[in-house]
């Protein structure tokens, strides 16, 4: 094994972060990120290209709205942002902005 790498099996994690979700439990987040950590050949890079678009527009629209402190707003809207990139990504990437492609 490689120094500072951790090995992670990737079908457990899934697996694990199914159940996770079935259950509701909100420790079960751990496993999505062991899955983004192991992620070698950007399989998550279009999903992170949504959010980085969504992230944008609401930085945008809260400058435009006088918000003085958006990082405080941001943190309370990370989820919310994380949902409506995974609705606005349809799986189809590299053919325009996340959630509008052509």
């Amino acid at each position: 094994m490689l120094a500072g790498y951790v090995a992670v099996n990737l079908e457990k994690e899934a697996e694990n972060l199914v159940q996770s979700m079935h259950k509701g439990d909100l420790c079960g987040s751990v496993h999505l990120a062991r899955l983004i950590e192991a992620d070698t050949r950007g399989v998550f890079q279009p999903f992170a290209d949504a959010l980085a678009a969504r992230i944008q527009d609401h930085l945008g629209r809260w400058a435009e709205l006088g918000e003085t402190d958006p990082h405080i707003t941001l943190e309370d809207e990370v989820y919310h942002l994380l949902k409506a990139a995974s609705i606005d990504w349809d799986g189809a990437p590299c053919s325009g902005r996340p959630g509008e492609e052509a």
